[in-house]
Parts: structure tokens; C-alpha cells; sequence
């Protein structure tokens, strides 16, 4: 998108007439979404007329919380090209990533996620890179926000968010937040745009992420007629330059700068890197033209045969080092360019796809007659039973008052006539309207692939527990398109979520995972992991990674399912011998993954069993050596007894010869 203007009034000016124009294509939209959030909270208007209805019952509501659910999906990151090191990076980006969703609000974020899908037919997410994120050892981290799509608008007839111009996103926030993230003045930040609903403490942001004659990302912030933030560059790393004396901000020394800010194209390397497998990027780099190393002649000292250095010997007994030209490899200072995302920082979940549109298709727009047309009989019903009832007859000249909070009618026969004092029956027959309300109930079901043993009703039609387990599978299947544009979306987002750590965390992440033993390791990510060097001598970033989530099924929904398959699988032998503590310990493994209560405490039971065993074996082991020990010293022993024994037989022998000889 190519803006000519260059001033900040015709800039903000061209940005709100596109952020109108925008808004205008989507309104019909808008309005739609609008309508069903009213009918999701139980709106008692009836379509093509101006009566409303009396009585509801809100059956959209009901379909649309039965098919909530907590699961989140799993990363699973693989490399496009295997080799170990890849394989090695694809580890520390998914383990990084699981940990992001025990860090991040994901629980909070997904029960807001799961209602604005069936309700507005998708959700908005929003990635950014926030710096303000700091700990003792790391500086910025991901911040990610769930939205509703009333607060999107997109470049009109483009449906896919990557393929846009532009793109507009609307949030409030406090002015003192204002101030803190954009740096500007109380007084500016009075200045913003105050939502009619909310007080003055609070202002609209408008932020609108665009792509420049260079297709790169840059954004622009606003709220009512007060810029806020403009970037040409939003992704590239910036830093403050005095246009005084042109330093950094670090080593200026103007009495009164004026900073501009400049983007930062590489980083230069004063150190070698030293990456998680030992390796190092130098600080110094062979320089490589045309696909060759680049030589250069230097004094070199001689050496002799020997491989001693060699010496030029004077008179005056003085040495000197012989030297010589040789052909060495030029070495330049290594720069390492800085990693620049190039995609628009929003994913869209759909909840179904649907043609033509940027969003998906809502469940509220396809039970709407249902629901309409319940409403109008359970109105009908209730006001059949409000005007029903048993009814006095009382003569007219009779002077009887008659309490009106219980008979609401009063019927008056002929005066003097007081055989007509009697009663009206005026009961009503709803069974037909029931019936059809209940009817209309089923069809919405229907619609939505939704059973009663789905929503944990009693259904007669499943006999057994396994019946309805297959029954609950089928209604799951149904909804299957939802969990996989759900899983979808998180691996887009689990590729943004990289692409910022590669661009902008400068110290290693550590994170940690369990190993097949249950134990916890940690593996740390290292952004210069992923950093080679082609044929032509240039560094870049390998970001060449799949992204997809793991294919679980819901925990949550199907934990007793996995419990009772654990304990099969467990007694069938299919983990080894039963009476083993070796397979007792992985069945108690599966179960504490799957929530089994206790099931860490059995673990741990267990793993204490076996060490006990373990160390008696050891010291049953060590008896034995020692008892045979023992035995191979009392043999020597023995032995050398006997050796005694002989010596000084034979040396009685010899005596008894030497004696004789003398007599």
C-alpha cells in the first residue's frame, strides 16, 4: 500500500478515512454478528416485525456452551530438511512453545475463544512482541490477546488475513497505559478518543498494520485525532540516533539531542558465539567470494623440518625469526543479520469455513429460525396458561365482592336469577405447541451434530456405556471441522511466535519437558542455533520448520475412555508383565498423564519400591562378592599352609640325609 503523504495530520487523515471506508464494507457484517450476540443472551425480538416476544427459551445458549470445551491444542514442530541439528532446533522450538501455554493466560483466552466461534463464526488473535516483558535475564517476550471480531476490520473482498493490504484493530485501554507503551505526555494522552459507554480514563486505540512499496510490515496508531505511533518498519529493530552528531543514544553527548529513530540491519560480533551443541560461530569469518574463499598473502614465520621455528642467527650472537609469504584465507569481523518477520501479526479461527468470507459460518445464523420460531410458541404457551383458568358466575344484582389477585375474570349472569351461580371452565390444551417446540429443539440438534448423550442427557437409545461412547465419538466426529480450524489456528500462531523469538530474543530461553522416564529436563533455545551460512559466504536464519498440533483427542470429554483403554491395555500385557514394578510404573505413567487421581502418588510409590530394591540388590550383590572373596583368601590361605607344611617336611627330609651322610 503506497501513501504519498508524508505529514502527520494528512497521514492520520488518510488512515481514519480508510479505517471508515473499511468499516463501511464490513457493516452489514457488523450488524449480523450483532444480532447474534443478542440472540446468544437471549434477545426476545422477532425477525420482520415490531413485536417482541413475552416468553423465551433460549435453546442457542444451551447448543452453543454443550460444545465448550478446555482443550488446547499441543505444538509439534518437525523440520522440512532432517538432519540432527534440525531435528535438535525443532525440540527447543515445540518444548519452548508448550511451555508458552502454561505461561500465557491460555485457559482465559480459550473460554473467551470458544464462544466467539460459535456465536460471531470465528475469533481474532493478536501477536505481538512486547519489550516491556522483563525478567532478571531476559529482556521482551510474546504477549498474545484473544479479541472478538467486532474489533477487526480487514481490507474489504480479501479473505485471507496474510493476503491483505491492511488491516484495522480496535481495543481500549487506560491512558496511563497509553503513556507507559508510547512514550508521550499525560496531556497527549488526554487528548485520545473516550468510548460514549466508558469513563475518561479510558481511550480507542485504532492500530492499523499495513504493507509498504517494499512489502514490509509498518503500523500505524491513533485515537480520535492524536497520533500515537508510526512506524515505517514494524518489525525491524530500531535504535535512537542523535541528528545532531549521528551517534546512538548511548554515546551521544549533545547538550540537547534530537533522536531519530534508525533500523538496525545486522550485528556485528565482538566474541565467539558458542551454540548449544558446543559449536561457535567465530568472531572472525573467512571471506567467500563466488562460492571460494578469499586468500591473501601475510609474513609468515619458517619452520624448520623438524617442525621448530627457524632463526636467522648474527654475529653479535642476536636471533631472529625467519619469515616468509604464505597464502592464509582473509578473515573480516562476522555479521550476523537480525531476523525480520514478514506477516501480519493477526490469525483468524474460523469456526467452519465458509466461501467468500473472512470469517466462518455461525451456528447462531443457522438456528436462528429455530429459535424464532420457539420463541413465538413458548410466548403463545405462556399466554394460553395466563389467560386459562376456572372462572365464577355470579348474578349481576348479587353484591359479593370477589378477590381479583385470584379470579382475573368474572363472569355475571341475569339479576334474580340465582340458579346461575356456577363456574367456567376455560383450561387450554399447549400439547401441540410443546410438541412443536420440542420438535423445532431437535432440529437445531440436528444441525449442529449435537446428541443428548453429547450434552450428558439421558438418551434411551444407548443401552450400554460403550453405546454411548460410540455415540459421543459420532456427535465429536460431527464437530470435527471446528477442532481442526481450532488446531489450525495455534499453528499459525505457534510460526509467529518463532519467527519473533528468531527476530528479537537475544539471550537463550530456557525451557523444560518431562523425558520417557517422567523426569524433568531442560532445553534451552538459542536463537544462533539456527543461524548457517550459504555458499556464497552469506549467514541467515533456517526457519524452514512445520508447524501443526499434536492429533489428541479431548482429555477433558474422554478421560474415562483413556482410563478404562490404560487398564486394558495394562492387563492385556501390552506394557510387559503385570506383576512387574518396571510395567506398573508406565501404567501409573499413562494414568497420571491422563488425570487419573493419585496417580502421581503411585508414581512416586513406586519409583521409592524400586529404588528399595534396587539398593538390596546392590547389597545383596556386594555380600556376595564379599563371601566370595572371602572364600578365594581362605583358599589361598589353605593353600599356603599346605605349602608350609611341605616346605618343612622337605627340609626335615633334607636334615634326616644330612645327618646320615655325616654318621
Amino acid at each position: 500500500m503506497i501513501i504519498e503523504s508524508k505529514d502527520k495530520q494528512e497521514r492520520l487523515a488518510f488512515f481514519q478515512e480508510l479505517y471508515h471506508e473499511a468499516e463501511a464494507a464490513s457493516s452489514e457484517l457488523i450488524e449480523k454478528m450483532k444480532k447474534y450476540k443478542e440472540q446468544y443472551k437471549g434477545s426476545k425480538t422477532i425477525d420482520d416485525t415490531t413485536v417482541d416476544a413475552t416468553q423465551i427459551r433460549n435453546i442457542t445458549y444451551e447448543l452453543v456452551e454443550s460444545q465448550i470445551t478446555s482443550y488446547i491444542p499441543n505444538p509439534s514442530v518437525s523440520p522440512k530438511v532432517y538432519s540432527e541439528k534440525n531435528e535438535r532446533c525443532a525440540k527447543s522450538i515445540e518444548t519452548l512453545l508448550k511451555n508458552k501455554r502454561d505461561e500465557l493466560p491460555f485457559e482465559k483466552m480459550n473460554d473467551m475463544d470458544e464462544r466467539f466461534n460459535p456465536i460471531y463464526g470465528g475469533s481474532v488473535w493478536l501477536i505481538e512482541w512486547d519489550n516491556s516483558i522483563m525478567t532478571h535475564n531476559t529482556v521482551g517476550d510474546v504477549k498474545i490477546s484473544c479479541l472478538s471480531p467486532m474489533r477487526f476490520v480487514g481490507q474489504p473482498n480479501i479473505y485471507d488475513v496474510q493476503e491483505m493490504e491492511y488491516c484495522f484493530v480496535k481495543f481500549d485501554t487506560t491512558k496511563e497505559d497509553i503513556v507507559r507503551k508510547y512514550g508521550v505526555s499525560v496531556e497527549i494522552a488526554d487528548e485520545t478518543e473516550s468510548d460514549e459507554s466508558a469513563d475518561d480514563k479510558t481511550a480507542t486505540l485504532y492500530v492499523c498494520y499495513y504493507k509498504n512499496d517494499e512489502d514490509k510490515v509498518c503500523q500505524f496508531v491513533w485515537s480520535g485525532d492524536t497520533v500515537l505511533l508510526d512506524l515505517d518498519d514494524y518489525y525491524a529493530r530500531k535504535r535512537k540516533i542523535c541528528k545532531a552528531c549521528g551517534k546512538r543514544e548511548e554515546l551521544c553527548a549533545c547538550e540537547h539531542p534530537k533522536y531519530e529513530l534508525q533500523n538496525e540491519d545486522y550485528e556485528e560480533l565482538n566474541r565467539d558465539v558458542i551454540l548449544s551443541d558446543g559449536s561457535a560461530i567465530p568472531a572472525m569469518s573467512v571471506v567467500i567470494e563466488n562460492g571460494q574463499p578469499v586468500y591473501e598473502v601475510q609474513q609468515r614465520q619458517m619452520l624448520e623440518e623438524n617442525g621448530d621455528m627457524a632463526f636467522q642467527h648474527f654475529p653479535d650472537g642476536t636471533m631472529l625469526p625467519l619469515m616468509m609469504d604464505a597464502q592464509v584465507p582473509k578473515t573480516e569481523p562476522t555479521r550476523l543479520p537480525f531476523y525480520t518477520p514478514n506477516i501480519l501479526p493477526v490469525v483468524i479461527r474460523k469456526n467452519t469455513s465458509e466461501e467468500d468470507s473472512l470469517f466462518g459460518q455461525s451456528d447462531c445464523e443457522f438456528i436462528r429460525p429455530q429459535q424464532q420460531g420457539i420463541n413465538k410458541l413458548e410466548s403463545r404457551i405462556q399466554e394460553k396458561l395466563m389467560g386459562a383458568g376456572v372462572y365464577p358466575i355470579v348474578p349481576e344484582d348479587v353484591n359479593m365482592e370477589l378477590d381479583n389477585s385470584i379470579f382475573k375474570k368474572v363472569f355475571r349472569s341475569k339479576p334474580n336469577n340465582y340458579n346461575q351461580f356456577g363456574r367456567v371452565d376455560l383450561q387450554v390444551d399447549v400439547s401441540r405447541d410443546t410438541a412443536q417446540s420440542e420438535r423445532l429443539y431437535d432440529q437445531a440438534k440436528r444441525i449442529l451434530g449435537i446428541t443428548d448423550s453429547y450434552q450428558g442427557q439421558y438418551d434411551s437409545s444407548a443401552q450400554s456405556g460403550r453405546a454411548k461412547q460410540l455415540q459421543i465419538q459420532q456427535a465429536a466426529g460431527r464437530l470435527d471441522s471446528k477442532r481442526r480450524m481450532k488446531n489450525a489456528a495455534y499453528a499459525e500462531m505457534d510460526q509467529i511466535i518463532f519467527q519473533y523469538y528468531l527476530a528479537y530474543a537475544d539471550e537463550p530461553r530456557p525451557a523444560t519437558f518431562r523425558d520417557a522416564q517422567g523426569r524433568w529436563q531442560n532445553v534451552i533455545f538459542n536463537r544462533y542455533d539456527f543461524i548457517e551460512r550459504d555458499e556464497a559466504g552469506e549467514y541467515y536464519y533456517n526457519d524452514q520448520y512445520l508447524f501443526s498440533t499434536d492429533a489428541t483427542i479431548d482429555v477433558e470429554k474422554s478421560r474415562e475412555t483413556l482410563w478404562q483403554e490404560n487398564r486394558q491395555n495394562f492387563q492385556s500385557g501390552a506394557y510387559g508383565d503385570p506383576s512387574l514394578p518396571q510395567t506398573q510404573l508406565i501404567f501409573w505413567r499413562n494414568m497420571e498423564r491422563a488425570h487419573y487421581p493419585w496417580a502421581q502418588e503411585n508414581v512416586e510409590r513406586i519409583r521409592e519400591e524400586m529404588a528399595r530394591q534396587q539398593q538390596m540388590a546392590q547389597m545383596q550383590e556386594q555380600m556376595t562378592q564379599m563371601q566370595q572373596r572371602n572364600a578365594d583368601l581362605e583358599g589361598q590361605l589353605s593353600g599356603a599352609n599346605t605349602e608350609l607344611e611341605q616346605r618343612k617336611g622337605y627340609e626335615q627330609y633334607l636334615k634326616g640325609l644330612i645327618g646320615g651322610k655325616g654318621q
